[in-house]
């Protein structure tokens, strides 16, 4: 009996997973088991070939693989089942109903423990033949935890009684391990790259009527919770096939998800600043206009400089759906890559991770990497001058009073020509000047002030943005971002 029934069904339906990057660790509570959760899966017609799966891959757009069919998985409860398979499982605590392509059905009775993620039995029917499975021992399709570069092998046999005293018995082996990390794009997925973990599993089947089945399989898991668990997509070799195979006989791919009373949709970025090559020294403002159908719960913006570490800074403020963030300003020339991260309310409240990137993972489409040719300049030797500049109020719509206080010596510091007379400019967020202030005395005093209306050096009124205050004495000055809304 050739058997890829049960094979394709655990495949793509019991998938269980683990972040690529940085090291996440997956236990058995990141699967929730939802009553009601459905999805499908595009499934191919006919066979196709592909490049040979390679480890050091660290990109997969599985949209462009042939479909055709659609599987479709269902998270019951187990005693929706047929009898006697609930009498016979009754231990499981969800039924999985697994519609596939080529019209089999079956019913796989699930439990989870914090060690493994296991099925006690499968019902199923093919051909016009049903056919209930007992596992000796139970399936162990998981272990946990689950990490890169885990690994673990399992075995089970299952038995039918075709007719009264005649039993179809079948021995089953894998070999699981995780081979590769990097970033998935399935059709659910729409643009964005999921991170990833991919399975590759070898699989050894005989039955007691002289058949042998060894097929490869590559499948693909991701962090979040979805139909039952989290396995994405699948490709299967035909039987006898290398590890190397390039023709898939069965491949599966998400494209559709429903989860009873969640929110599946991630946060959606716009008009994001997308800062070009420059030689102004900062800070840089990004602003973005995020939105989600049950609201931001969290944001940030993540930079790196020269492709180092990653550092994360909270928005500064927002205006509705605009959220404006701050990259510091740099000490010399070097390259500076950022994106922004979010997640929705539901996302925060239930400890859903797949609808938010990570500073690893963030999606190619939100990464910008800019070049500061010009850092800032040395600062002086002489006394640290600017002690604060601060813009009240901020954000503001109509004026805002620019303060800024001086360290003072004899109640009053004379500005020498060694230190030159302070200057206050505004710049826009392209490093362009906008306004500059004629601080005619060059004199100090403990606390200064100017007032702004929100115009340029020709009495225009300037676009609501972000506007950066610049206050230097000789080669030492400090800068605040200042939110003009109109």
């Amino acid at each position: 009996m050739k058997r890829t029934l049960g094979l394709m069904t655990l495949l793509i339906s019991t998938s269980l997973l683990v972040w690529a990057q940085p090291d996440i660790i997956i236990r058995d509570d990141d699967v929730p088991l939802i009553i009601g959760t459905w999805a499908n899966y595009d499934q191919n017609i006919d066979f196709f070939e592909w490049d040979p799966f390679d480890t050091l891959r660290v990109w997969w757009d599985l949209t462009t693989y042939p479909g055709g069919r659609t599987s479709r998985v269902h998270l019951l409860h187990p005693n929706q089942g047929w009898s006697p398979a609930p009498e016979t499982f009754p231990n499981a605590e969800i039924l999985e109903l697994d519609t596939l392509g080529s019209g089999d059905v079956a019913w796989s009775y699930i439990s989870d423990t914090t060690y493994f993620f296991y099925i006690q039995g499968i019902d199923f029917e093919s051909g016009g033949f049903r056919f209930l499975g007992n596992y000796q021992p139970d399936y162990r399709c998981y272990v946990y935890p689950i990490y890169d570069g885990a690994a673990w092998n399992t075995a089970w046999t299952w038995t039918y009684e075709i007719v009264p005293g005649l039993s179809y018995t079948a021995n089953e082996t894998h070999q699981k391990r995780i081979v590769s990390k990097g970033k998935v794009k399935v059709p659910f997925s729409g643009e964005h790259f999921w991170p990833c973990l991919v399975i590759r599993d070898y699989m050894e089947f005989s039955d007691n009527f002289g058949s042998l089945d060894t097929r490869w399989i590559y499948e693909w898991i991701v962090p979040g919770r979805f139909g039952g668990a989290n396995g994405v997509a699948a490709a299967q070799s035909t039987n006898g096939a290398s590890q190397n195979f390039m023709l898939v006989e069965n491949f599966f791919k998400l494209s559709d998800l429903y989860v009873p009373g969640w929110d599946l949709c991630c946060p959606d970025f716009a008009n994001t600043t997308i800062w070009s090559d420059t030689s102004f020294t900062g800070p840089y403002m990004v602003s973005s206009t995020i939105t989600d159908s049950t609201g931001i719960g969290a944001d940030s913006l993540y930079y790196n400089i020269n492709g180092g570490q990653f550092a994360g800074v909270g928005h500064d403020s927002t205006n509705g759906d605009v959220y404006y963030f701050t990259i510091p300003a740099v000490a010399q020339s070097c390259t500076l890559g950022y994106f922004l991260w979010a997640e929705d309310s539901f996302s925060v409240a239930n400890s859903v991770d797949i609808w938010n990137t990570d500073p690893i993972c963030a999606p190619e489409s939100t990464y910008y990497i800019f070049k500061v040719t010009t850092g800032i300049e040395e600062l002086t030797q002489l006394p640290c001058l600017i002690q604060k500049i601060e813009c009240s109020p901020n954000p503001f719509s109509k004026s805002t009073v620019i303060s800024y206080s001086s360290l003072v010596i004899n109640d009053q510091l004379q500005v020498t020509n060694d230190l030159q007379c302070p200057a206050l400019r505004i710049y826009d967020v392209s490093g362009r000047i906008v306004k500059s202030f004629n601080l005619t005395s060059c004199f100090l005093l403990p606390v200064s002030a100017v007032s702004w209306d929100g115009t340029d050096n020709r009495g225009r009124k300037l676009a609501s943005a972000v506007y950066f205050v610049e206050l230097k004495i000789g080669k030492e000055k400090l800068v605040r971002p200042v939110l003009l809304i109109r």
